[in-house]
């Protein structure tokens, strides 16, 4: 409506140009991914992800995480950014925002041309070797997989893609639960090490590099624009209060309460594409996507 049109628009004027964003699942749901929290999200499915250290320590549950990625992580990687991320784009373009930080691993921002980013919670298309830390690209680490479990994949894996029961960050359902003989393969460089996506699992910890950051864009923004988060996790809980205790103005875009609600000096019940169609339309910006 006209008043929340008007209480954006205000935001993005008293910040002249340090208009921070920060970004959550809400903004990918648009490319098909899911998210976490919303009524038809992951967790209402009954999704629970991998803990840090439960990956780190128990075999069985990094079989089950891998098996598991076989089919979600290819509908996770053919997916392509869409208009709130062309749109957060060319806002930067533009200066009408000073650059992102968000929680989303998809490196859906990066692929649309945004230049000042923070992913906080890292990005999911590289492995990392946790004793020597080698990197390699995910999708050849998917490729070695596929060739590992030829015979279990034909076994257990009777599911069509179009069919499977895809969830958040690249995982899907399985209705099969026997991954006794399913192989991970172990670092190409090291020969043992344990391979580990490039992002932050529950309970891990952020490097300090990017947290420091996403606190220094918060310190330099004169105003936040939450879009698409419920600022459950406390990574973001702690940017938003940092914020807040400054007295910059914060704005958001979420269907549903959030955990930072007292701090909002308004709030957008809509979808993040609407609003930023919205928002690009009274500012005069064009976006074309690619």
């Amino acid at each position: 409506n006209e008043r929340e049109v008007s209480q954006l628009m205000s935001l993005v004027e008293a910040a002249d140009g340090k208009l921070l964003v920060i970004t959550g699942a809400g903004v990918s749901t648009e490319s098909g991914i899911p998210d976490y929290r919303s009524p038809e999200g992951s967790y209402s499915k009954g999704h629970k992800p991998v803990m840090h250290n439960e990956f780190v320590k128990k075999e069985h549950l990094r079989k089950r995480y891998w098996a598991r990625s076989l089919v979600g992580w290819r509908y996770f990687d053919a997916v392509s950014p869409s208009f709130p991320h062309f749109a957060l784009q060319k806002l930067e373009q533009e200066k009408v925002i000073s650059g992102i930080v968000t929680q989303n691993v998809d490196r859906l921002h990066m692929r649309a041309g945004t230049k000042s980013l923070v992913e906080l919670h890292g990005h999911n298309d590289h492995v990392q070797c946790l004793s020597c830390g080698f990197h390699k690209p995910r999708r050849d680490f998917q490729l070695s997989l596929e060739e590992a479990n030829i015979s279990w994949t034909r076994s257990h894996l009777i599911n069509r893609p179009e069919d499977a029961d895809i969830r958040a960050d690249g995982d899907a359902h399985l209705v099969n639960e026997d991954f006794h003989e399913f192989k991970v393969p172990n670092c190409d460089s090291c020969g043992t090490g344990i391979m580990m996506p490039t992002v932050v699992f529950f309970g891990g910890s952020i490097p300090n590099e990017v947290k420091d950051s996403a606190a220094r864009m918060v310190d330099e923004a004169n105003g936040i624009l939450i879009l698409g988060s419920s600022c459950q996790v406390f990574s973001v809980f702690r940017l938003c209060k940092a914020a807040n205790q400054k007295s910059v103005p914060i704005g958001m875009v979420n269907i549903g309460p959030t955990r930072v609600d007292p701090m909002l000096d308004f709030k957008i019940e809509a979808q993040c594409g609407r609003t930023l169609r919205q928002l690009c339309s009274e500012i005069g910006v064009s976006i074309e996507q690619d």
